[in-house]
Order: C-alpha cells, then sequence, then structure tokens
C-alpha cells in the first residue's frame, strides 16, 4: 500500500516537473523535453537519508504526502527489484541498468549508519574522491561513471568548475533503458508527413505506422493517450509508453496543466488495456537530449532548506563537523523512439559542499495521428512509477 502511494506521488511529481519546465524557458524557446523524475527521486531519496530536522521534514513533504518512510521504500524497491540490472535484454525483455553512487571527498568518510542505509537500501557504491586537492580529475572520474552507467548516451554531466576544493560529495543516479516495442513499427510504411508546430509553423518529419489496425487509444475530453507496450521478458515488470495527443494542435499547454492539477488522470495498463480499431495512425520518430538546470527547478518547486548555507542539516552524512549545504544539481535525459523502440538514459548529480548549516467514454473507431506537439511518459506498469517524462514540439530537433 505505502508503495502504491509513493508511486502515486512520483508519478505526480513527474507532472509538476514537466509543467514547470514546459511553463518556462522551453515554452518561449519551443523546446523538445526530456527528464527522469525517477532519476532525481533516487538522488533526493539519497539526500534525505541523510538529513535531519526541518531539513529532512522539507525534503519528505517535497516528495509528497506518502510520507518518508514509503519514499524510501519505494526508492529502495526501484533501485533492488523494479530496476535491477538486466544484461542485455536476452530474454527478450528490455535492457535496464540502474545505479547510485556516492563520491566523499578523499580527507572525509561518511558515518557508518549513512553508508550502510544508501549501500543496503539503494545499492549506492561509496566512492573516495580528491575534490579538495585534484577537483578536475575527480570530475572527470564521476563523468566517466555517469558514461559507463548510461551506455555513453549521458557526457560530461558535470561541467568544469562544478566541483572544487570545497566539494565535500556529490550524490549520484544513473538510469539505463533499451527497450523493443511487443509489436514493432513497419520501417516500410515510415514516410514523410507534416507536423505542425505552434504559432503556426510546419516541418516534414518521418512518421511511423504500422499494419496493426487495433491499438491501445483512449479517447478522453480534449485530448487521445496511445499505449505503446514494450517486449517483456521473464523478469516480473512490464514497461509502456504513454503519448498523449490535445485534439487541439495548440492545446499541450492546456493539456499539461491540466494532469498536473489532477495527476489521477494520468493512464495505466489498467485504465487503457482494451484495444480498438484505428483508422490514420501515425507517430513520428525523434529524438530528444536535454539538460535541465535542476538547481533551479527543485528550488523553483518548493525544495529551498539543502540550499541554505544557513539552515541546511546534512549532518547525518558525514563522520565530520564539517558543515554540508547543496550547491548545485544537474540532470540530464536522452530518448530516442524509433520504429524497433525506445532507448533512453538519465542521470542525476547533486553536489554537497562545505557550507553552514474523470469520466471516460467509449471509444469505437479513432484515429490516432500526432502532427502536433504531444507529451509521453515512459511508465513501468506493475511499480506505477514513471521512468521518463517529457514534451515533443518539433521531431526534428534532437
Amino acid at each position: 500500500m505505502e508503495l502504491a502511494e509513493a508511486a502515486r506521488d512520483e508519478a505526480a511529481f513527474a507532472m509538476r516537473v514537466l509543467r514547470h519546465l514546459a511553463g518556462g524557458k522551453a515554452s518561449a524557446s519551443g523546446a523538445n523535453l526530456a527528464v527522469s523524475p525517477l532519476s532525481i527521486h533516487a538522488v533526493l531519496t539519497l539526500l534525505g537519508a541523510g538529513a535531519r530536522g526541518a531539513t529532512l521534514d522539507e525534503i519528505v513533504a517535497f516528495l509528497g504526502p506518502a510520507g518518508g518512510r514509503a519514499h524510501a521504500a519505494l526508492a529502495s524497491h526501484v533501485a533492488l527489484r523494479v530496476l535491477s540490472d538486466t544484461p542485455g535484454g536476452d530474454d527478450g525483455g528490455p535492457r535496464v541498468r540502474f545505479a547510485n553512487g556516492v563520491w566523499v571527498d578523499a580527507a572525509m568518510r561518511l558515518k557508518a549508519d549513512y553508508a550502510a542505509v544508501v549501500s543496503q537500501h539503494y545499492r549506492a557504491q561509496a566512492h573516495p574522491a580528491s575534490f579538495k586537492d585534484m577537483p578536475e580529475e575527480a570530475r572527470a572520474q564521476i563523468n566517466q561513471w555517469f558514461e559507463s552507467a548510461t551506455a555513453g548516451r549521458i557526457k560530461g554531466l558535470l561541467p568544469e568548475g562544478s566541483v572544487n576544493g570545497a566539494t565535500l560529495a556529490v550524490l549520484g543516479n544513473a538510469l539505463y533503458f533499451k527497450g523493443a516495442w511487443c509489436r514493432r513499427f513497419d520501417p516500410r510504411l515510415t514516410l514523410d508527413d507534416t507536423f505542425y508546430l505552434p504559432a503556426g509553423g510546419r516541418v516534414r518529419a518521418p512518421f511511423m505506422s504500422s499494419g496493426d489496425r487495433q491499438q491501445h487509444v483512449a479517447c478522453r475530453f480534449g485530448y487521445k493517450v496511445l499505449r505503446l507496450p514494450y517486449a517483456s521478458g521473464r523478469e516480473r515488470r512490464l514497461f509502456s509508453m504513454y503519448i498523449y495527443l490535445p485534439d487541439e494542435r495548440d492545446g499541450l499547454q492546456g493539456l499539461l496543466h491540466r494532469l498536473g492539477s489532477d495527476p489521477a488522470l494520468l493512464e495505466t495498463s489498467t485504465t487503457l488495456m482494451a484495444e480498438v480499431p484505428v483508422g490514420a495512425f501515425k507517430v513520428p520518430k525523434f529524438t530528444v537530449s536535454c539538460r535541465t538546470n535542476a538547481t533551479e527547478l527543485l528550488q523553483d518547486l518548493g525544495l529551498r532548506l539543502p540550499f541554505s548555507p544557513l539552515a541546511a542539516d546534512l549532518s547525518e552524512m558525514l563522520a565530520s563537523a564539517a558543515p554540508l549545504v547543496v550547491s548545485a544539481v544537474y540532470h540530464q535525459s536522452f530518448v530516442e523512439v524509433n520504429e524497433e523502440g525506445t532507448e533512453a538514459a538519465a542521470a542525476t548529480a547533486l553536489v554537497a559542499s562545505f557550507g553552514a548549516a474523470a469520466v471516460r467514454a467509449q471509444v469505437q473507431v479513432v484515429d490516432f495521428v500526432a502532427d502536433h506537439p504531444f507529451m509521453f511518459l515512459i511508465r513501468e506498469e506493475l511499480s506505477g512509477v514513471v521512468v521518463f517524462a517529457g514534451q515533443v514540439i518539433n521531431p526534428l530537433i534532437p
């Protein structure tokens, strides 16, 4: 029960993040977006394990009403079971990798209790790093870890100067997903067609289609939803991509606002189980690579105390009296969708430095033509967690 409640919080967090990002600079520039709310959730859980007092209370409240114990249990469940590594999808299921890491300055050490919790419950490996003496070498080593954990899709996550002599610890999460569609699109049916941009523009983009005229499509008030299941293997987990397509060509912002205000409207394999006959059926190929200023994002959404030099209390992390404060959070995501399936990766790094402490209508025959901006989610069905979220404004822009 607590896992389901925490998963609902995580899905709601996904919509808060996507709605906020889409309403900011991305809205002005018409940018595509990709983000992994689950990766950010993992790092915040690692941070919460080292916090206490008002700082811990704020982190717990930020994650959602299910509470600290439920979110810790969800993060552990994801790390140990839901996204535990698979070697290569040899059984026909997705190739998945999920890794947590903690880097601590070589002159410091983690508190025994913190080290035990992050290792046993979150599979977080602890690494020494020479932040004080060789910060650039330490940065390069951490970036290499992220690159390796994401099959080379996330490079240079920590920018130059992001760690320095004042850095005491870095908390990180990396995840990688590569899954084939349960029913693949036929490459022979992929054709260029018109994709309508905001403000009246248009581009020619490659659209995928299928000879299978039965699809998981639901018509809701003002929008349609397509569920594309991924092939599953022997592992007990099921993944699907959901594409939310507003009826109006300029309706994406309104749809994001609606789903962000009521995340209970998000579909699951239970609400979108039935297949319906489709007429026109077209989904564009797309690739999105996105860096997010997660420091600004988290503060804008209400997480303040961990960043405050005068108020942060992260005293449960290091076996030292040195006060810690979060100086920056970096996030990067990559999603590629084609006829075969999806490859996606994400990484989040948190740098801690020295400081002072609805009614559903029945569907008959429908068209699903994603020829204007839409939102997408990749969800693990059994746990309910949203692994990736994003929007496509122009499928030709990576």
